[in-house]
């Protein structure tokens, strides 16, 4: 490119000199043949003033023409340099543009991976506190039964010991007064009688206390076991989730959701309107075309009626990542 740039501009002033100099030599062979005719015995010289001048306007017209050549070689030399000048500065321009579109490519790839890694390092946190809780429970569990088994050895010492001390006693009165033994031991039967009762009533409510503390435990355990699966859930019907070009931030709808025992979707209908009716439709057919969820088979069968054979899911707009 750069070659055929400067290939022109040499032509024309290569042509032009040529021209020059053939008007020129032919002024100076004319100007050599009228020499020439002169004979050589007449000694008399005739000047032409014609000629003169003729030869003189063709020098200049040949100066002039040369001048021409020169400048018109110089302004296309000029013009090719202000052309190759703004060629230079727009590709300049477009290689700034073009670093400033990578720059903003590699920031927003840098902005995703931080939210990526924002969102693994919050199901870390939510797995490592699920798993604190398992142990816990555990614990507790464990230290409630260690508690029983000790009151219950406990009882049973103490009522070992009281047994043999009104052994004892009975035994030491019955030397002393064997006319009131019958009359003592009678006694002694009856407390007994309402000590057990009592000891039974005692065991009876402490392991309803514990069979409820239990049941409270389990029920708990199972709720949370199903919030756990509810991401599942939402990520399931967020893939068939498009957002809708009348979508707003700040719209909610709250759709009800009715599942088989097989994971499968029943029915899904809005039981709480957004306002917008294609939002609303386009959540209900997202979760129609996720059409099942296999995660929550392996759900315990109670913990599945309680929280997704029927419930409800509230979607937004800011939801969608898409």
């Amino acid at each position: 490119m750069k070659l055929n740039s400067y290939l022109l501009p040499a032509l024309l002033a290569l042509l032009l000199h040529g021209v020059v100099f053939f008007i020129l030599a032919d002024v100076w062979f004319e100007s050599d043949k009228e020499t020439r005719r002169v004979p050589r015995h007449v000694n008399a010289q005739v000047v032409d003033l014609k000629s003169i001048t003729t030869n003189a306007d063709r020098k200049r017209e040949a100066a002039a023409a040369k001048k021409r050549a020169d400048d018109q070689a110089k302004r296309k030399a000029q013009a090719e340099q202000k052309r190759k000048k703004a060629a230079a500065e727009k590709e300049r321009q477009k290689e700034v543009a073009r670093k400033k579109a990578a720059e903003k490519k590699r920031k927003q790839e840098v902005a995703k991976k931080a939210a990526a890694e924002k969102k693994r390092k919050q199901e870390v946190a939510r797995k490592k506190a699920e798993d604190e809780k398992r142990k816990a429970d555990a614990k507790r569990k464990k230290e409630l039964a260690a508690k029983k088994a000790a009151e219950k050895k406990l009882a049973e010492k103490k009522a070992a010991e009281e047994k043999a001390r009104q052994k004892a006693e009975a035994e030491r009165k019955r030397k002393a007064q064997e006319k009131l033994a019958a009359e003592k031991r009678k006694k002694a039967e009856a407390e007994e009688r309402r000590r057990a009762e009592a000891e039974k009533a005692r065991q009876s409510a402490l392991a309803s206390a514990l069979e409820e503390e239990e049941a409270e435990l389990a029920a708990e355990e199972g709720r949370q076991t199903a919030i756990s699966y509810e991401a599942y859930v939402r990520e399931q019907i967020s893939r068939y989730w498009r957002r809708s070009p009348s979508a707003r931030n700040g719209m909610v709808v709250e759709l009800s959701i009715h599942l088989l025992p097989s994971g499968e979707v029943d029915d899904a209908y809005v039981s709480k309107s957004s306002g917008d009716d294609r939002f609303d439709r386009d959540a209900v057919r997202a979760v129609m075309k996720a059409s099942s969820f296999p995660e929550l088979r392996k759900l315990d069968p109670v913990v599945f009626d309680r929280y997704y054979r029927k419930f409800t899911m509230v979607f937004r707009p800011e939801d969608l990542r898409r």
